[in-house]
């Protein structure tokens, strides 16, 4: 006879699909805030004019693309981690990393 916890079904299946989903949007959008943090710590270190070049060479970004995540920093990074990578708001932990860098 078959255990009913451990039967899989098309509802279980979605919504393990559903969490790891919204799990996947979460590491991103942390990943995304760590990547600005460390963006705004190189940008102060490279002299003036130099900027686009070192991110081409270096992480093979686009200004525009660093501008994103600068921004991104600045709008949602200090409210979003509470240093030991956890988020400490509700809803700035329901954001999703393109909800965020598109608006």
């Amino acid at each position: 006879m078959d255990n009913p916890a451990t039967k899989r079904t098309p509802l279980v299946i979605a919504a393990e699909i559903n969490m790891i989903t919204c799990q996947t949007k979460k590491i991103l959008l942390t990943s995304a805030i760590e990547i600005d943090r460390r963006l705004q710590e190189a940008k102060a270190l490279i002299k003036h004019g130099e900027w686009g070049k070192w991110l081409e060479e270096s992480v093979s970004y686009s200004q525009k693309t660093a501008e994103r995540l600068v921004k991104l920093y600045e709008v949602y990074g200090p409210n979003f981690l509470d240093g030991s990578g956890r988020s400490k708001s509700t809803l700035v932990s329901n954001l999703t990393y393109s909800k965020t860098i598109f608006t």
